[in-house]
């Protein structure tokens, strides 16, 4: 029987000894009695999985982690051992062991997947993983600085790059370098604009994308604030890194840098393994008969899944941006524990508690009584896996059923049943996983499920440093892989966390409003697990409609205070001073703008209402102003300064003559010859938002600039031609030396080969240097990208200006004749090095032909044009064309 109140009983067996120490090592106890309970002691999954790792080790033999939650005292788990059940006698996986570095080193399957989403997303800061530590007090930056170099010693993973060979990622180890602290200095500046300026860098830094083929892949920054004062920016990408790895950079940085105080070597050991050896072992025994097996019970569980169709604030996209934001959240410590303590009772996670009043929301706001989310699993499966650094987490797929009208117990019943089944399963990579049922792959969504619920259980670690007094700051790096993301982790407040969410998709407020749902559906069924969940949903649209009620009574009440205000008479520009319509009946690109009265100065006109110009460009795409004599560089230069700010100094990429300041004649090109639609230097990592042309001279015939909306191209060319590019994205190749086009020196304007190799490593273009001085370079990048000012895609890239076929059937015979297909002077491929067919560009150039849009010019006209809206070409013409051109706002792919 039970031993009395009060009363441990000690452990009879070896085996429950054995158990009891783990227990007592894991679960951070004095001493564990065999009949104390796992859930009572505060185990979770996370406590689960070590264990099991230990006793795999110790008995070496597998143990099956669903074991645990089955047998919750020591006794019964050590029965069950004993019994020696055919699951827990399972074939032993082999240990990781150190591999050679004289090859090719793979990726692990979740590294895979994240690549490939880099490729896909390139500049994106959704793989980032970004801390800001505040610190007060006296900091040695030598000892700060030697620390974070001798973790990436001891860390291969953050010396690795991973570049593509023969089409395919690997992983590159580089040699051991220094920590790369980086020091900003703010002290001199003023208080207020020094934390100013220091919320910018972090929120810059968060958002800083990385380079997977150059690294570093950890970045640090310290910040000097002032006397005592510093901000430390740590940022590393996910393809090395995970929330526990963070947490062992946490540990190892603040043991290191005590030792430097203290002058003494490091007191850390030697790694027994790196992640290289874990990546080598995952793909070795991951396979075969294993692997079959896994994906075979997945298949059998997601059968008829449906994706999870929440309401949203806006329609969703035809593809996923990866926009977001994050916003902080909070449960009571009251809930805490009252969830815990229901928990407990049920012989539950808290986890699973969270879970089941999670998947019932979500049901309940989109009408579904089968719902699917996604968590994360630390998959530190093995002993050796606990101390390194690297990409190890999970994504387990979790299945409810609602059906049926279940009481709370009941719902929390199937959902820890449903757990553990996919615990059971957890060694099955997510990329795996996907690869085996090959779902219907959609741009606009993530693959088998769009929200994620996580509770944070790694082991915690904060930064204590001698002398100093730290303070983890919120950070967000603007992006989201998923439509919601809800992340909560124990702290002395209750349940912390955040919530990640798709900006394309939702507000704020809309997030706002889901939290205090669910905070209010946990309260219920914390309080009363036998409730159903129709009285449980019926409660909670009550509760929500008398907030609303409260907000609306709010506003009114604001409404009548500001009505009962005396307005004060403001100076507005008059509208009325020009006239804004369609140019022709039923087109509505481009806008046309004329004077209304006589005398009209367009710049200033312009400098009052470019709240109004940008919002009419951003529905039209383009407009064109007629009628207001800007007859000079000088008139028009003026104009184009009060619509885009800064106006872009002409590189060398075109040919062009400057007439005035930051004015240009266009691209020189043979009259007789057409122009084909394309957005400005879409090829190239940087590029203009806006460009305005003006006319000085119109031709005696043609010479149009026929102008095409990229946003209904995207919509018209084939999907299955457009999804291909979308996601592959577009290669530039291009050949110098060859005696053709301009030489390299006056494209890049860089007088040597040095600076050559430093701009295209800034602006992310491969090189290869050939015989004779010839160059070879190589940049991709996106086909389509999303506006950000609208949100809309574009089709936005110069492929019909690359592609051979685009070239006359003459040209393009020559060029065939005189060059091999690698040596043309240019020449674009898919991002992944494969071919565009010919049928595809004739495709998208179909697509531009049917859209275009075309008008005359006429002396005085000014078009402007938004570059990612709008494409633009140039007819043939005959006699004298005199346009001027001026670009401005340059933008890159990382701020898109």
């Amino acid at each position: 029987g039970r031993p009395e109140e009060g009363e441990a009983a000690a452990p009879r067996t070896v085996v429950e000894e054995l158990i009891a120490g783990i227990w007592s090592e894991v679960l951070r106890r004095d001493s564990v009695g065999v009949h104390d309970s796992f859930f009572e002691l505060g185990g979770h999954s996370l406590h689960a999985a070590q264990i099991a790792a230990r006793l795999r080790q110790a008995l070496g033999r597998e143990v099956p982690l669903g074991l645990l939650f089955q047998q919750t005292t020591v006794t019964g788990l050590a029965a069950a051992l004993e019994a020696d059940a055919s699951e827990a006698s399972a074939t032993l996986l082999p240990p990781i062991t150190r591999v050679p570095r004289d090859g090719e080193l793979p990726l692990s399957s979740p590294q895979v997947r994240l690549w490939f989403l880099e490729q896909w997303a390139p500049g994106s800061s959704a793989l980032n993983i970004p801390r800001a530590v505040r610190f007060s007090g006296h900091l040695d930056l030598a000892a700060l600085g030697g620390a974070l170099a001798e973790i990436v010693r001891r860390h291969e993973i953050l010396r690795a790059t991973f570049p593509a060979a023969s089409g395919r990622p690997v992983q590159v180890i580089g040699p051991p370098r220094g920590g790369g602290l980086e020091l900003i200095d703010l002290s001199a500046l003023s208080e207020e604009v020094r934390e100013a300026e220091a919320e910018r860098l972090a929120v810059r830094e968060a958002r800083r994308p990385f380079d997977l083929t150059r690294g570093p892949l950890l970045r640090a920054i310290l910040v000097r604030l002032g006397e005592g004062e510093h901000l430390a920016l740590f940022t590393m990408h996910h393809i090395v890194s995970d929330g526990w790895s963070m947490g062992i950079l946490v540990r190892e940085l603040s043991a290191l840098y005590r030792s430097a105080l203290a002058g003494l070597p490091s007191p850390l050991p030697e790694l027994p393994i790196q992640y290289a050896d874990y990546a080598v072992w995952q793909s070795r025994w991951l396979a075969g008969a294993a692997l079959e097996a896994h994906i075979a019970f997945w298949r059998r569980r997601l059968a008829g899944a449906v994706p999870l169709l929440l309401p949203t604030d806006r329609p969703r996209p035809a593809v996923r941006s990866l926009r977001g934001a994050t916003r902080g959240v909070q449960l009571a410590p009251a809930l805490a524990q009252a969830l815990g303590a229901l928990g407990r009772r049920e012989d539950a996670t808290l986890f699973m508690t969270l879970l089941a009043g999670f998947q019932a929301l979500l049901g309940h706001l989109a009408g579904q009584e089968d719902v699917v989310v996604g968590t994360d699993h630390a998959n530190r499966e093995r002993v050796e896996t606990e101390s390194v650094i690297g990409f190890f987490i999970n994504q387990l797929v979790l299945r409810a059923d609602l059906s049926g009208n279940p009481s709370f117990r009941e719902l929390l019943a199937r959902v820890r049943c449903s757990a553990l089944e996919a615990y059971a399963h957890r060694a099955l990579p997510f990329e795996k996983l996907v690869e085996g049922l090959n779902p219907r792959r959609a741009m606009d969504q993530a693959p088998l499920f769009q929200v994620k619920l996580i509770l944070q259980n790694a082991p915690p670690a904060e930064l204590e440093l001698p002398g100093l007094r730290s303070r983890v700051l919120p950070t967000d790096p603007g992006a989201a892989q998923l439509d919601l993301t809800l992340a909560f982790a124990p702290s002395q407040r209750g349940l912390s966390g955040w919530i990640n969410y798709s900006t394309d998709l939702f507000d704020a407020a809309t997030i706002d409003r889901l939290m205090r749902r669910l905070a209010a559906l946990l309260e219920r069924a914390a309080a009363d697990p036998e409730v159903r969940l129709d009285e449980l949903t019926r409660d909670l649209d009550a509760s929500e409609r008398k907030q609303l009620m409260i907000e609306s009574n709010r506003r009114e009440t604001n409404l009548q205070r500001f009505k009962a205000v005396q307005p004060k008479p403001v100076s507005l520009p008059a509208r009325e001073v020009v006239n804004i319509g369609p140019l022709a009946p039923g087109q509505r690109l481009p806008l046309l703008v004329t004077p209304a009265i006589e005398d009209v100065d367009l710049a200033a006109w312009a400098a009052e209402n470019r709240g109004l110009i940008e919002t009419e460009l951003h529905e039209h795409g383009a407009i064109l102003f007629r009628g207001f004599g800007i007859a000079s560089p000088a008139a028009f230069e003026r104009f184009a300064g009060t619509i885009c700010g800064e106006l872009f100094h002409e590189n060398g990429e075109h040919p062009r003559e400057t007439v005035s300041g930051n004015v240009y004649t266009p691209v020189f090109y043979p009259a007789d010859q057409r122009l084909l639609w394309h957005n400005e230097n879409s090829f190239n990592f940087r590029w203009p938002a806006k460009i305005l042309f003006c006319c000085v001279q119109p031709p005696a015939s043609g010479g149009e600039t026929p102008i095409v909306d990229s946003r209904q191209v995207f919509a018209a060319i084939d999907p299955r031609v457009r999804d291909r590019f979308v996601a592959r994205q577009v290669m530039y190749v291009r050949n110098f030396g060859n005696g053709l086009g301009l030489d390299w020196r006056t494209v890049f304007q860089v007088p040597d080969e040095a600076g050559l190799e430093e701009q295209c490593r800034d602006e992310r273009i491969g090189f290869e240097w050939r015989e004779e001085g010839g160059l070879h370079t190589r940049s991709v990048r996106p086909a389509a990208v999303r506006h950000p000012g609208t949100g809309e895609m574009s089709w936005f890239n110069q492929a019909q200006h690359w592609h051979v076929s685009c070239l006359d059937t003459e040209t393009r015979r020559s060029m065939e004749a005189l060059f091999r297909e690698e040596d043309l002077p240019r020449n674009c491929y898919l991002g992944d090095g494969s071919r565009i067919e010919d049928a595809e560009m004739a495709e998208i150039l179909a697509a531009y032909q049917r859209l275009e849009v075309s008008f005359a010019w006429q002396r005085g006209d000014v078009l402007l044009v938004d570059n990612v809206l709008t494409a633009h070409g140039r007819n043939p013409y005959t006699g004298e064309r005199k346009l001027l051109v001026a670009m401005g706002e340059m933008t890159n792919f990382e701020e898109v």
